[in-house]
């Protein structure tokens, strides 16, 4: 498996975001991107892999308090792989990061969501350890 850095993203960034999350059916604008990897008020922490000096995937996380069952929860909103990159273990490396920030943030678990058109995505997650605890559900919220 070849080297893979993985660190926090920034504005510089956002060409290269604004690719990963289009493979994701995502739309963004460049503009947005920018914006938002810029905020230094964040919830949530967006980070980028790079191989040989190429941006090859994504991931943002969050962590909240589960009142339920009164544990702190690391939530990976986002990740993507190019996928002229995939299978090359980038995935894996950026989950393995993903639990490095759940134990340094004394999380008790590290969750991911993922589209249910996504059958090959939920697989693989399966296949790596993760297990489908719930359904999520969604309503639009008109202004």
């Amino acid at each position: 498996m070849s080297k893979t850095e993985i660190k926090k993203a920034e504005p510089g960034h956002a060409s290269e975001a604004l690719k990963l999350l289009s493979q994701l059916g995502y739309d963004s604008t460049l503009e947005d991107l920018k914006r938002v990897l810029a905020q230094t008020d964040r919830r949530d922490e967006i980070y980028i892999a790079k191989r040989s000096d190429k941006v090859v995937g994504l991931m943002s996380v969050i962590y909240f308090d589960y009142f339920p069952s009164q544990e702190k929860i690391c939530r990976i909103t986002a990740i993507v792989v190019d996928q002229n990159s995939r299978g090359a273990g980038v995935g894996s490396q950026l989950i393995d990061f993903a639990k490095g920030l759940s134990k340094k943030r004394l999380c008790s678990k590290l969750e991911v969501t993922t589209s249910l058109a996504r059958q090959a995505t939920q697989q693989y997650y399966e296949k790596i350890g993760f297990t489908k605890t719930s359904y999520r559900y969604v309503q639009e919220i008109g202004n």
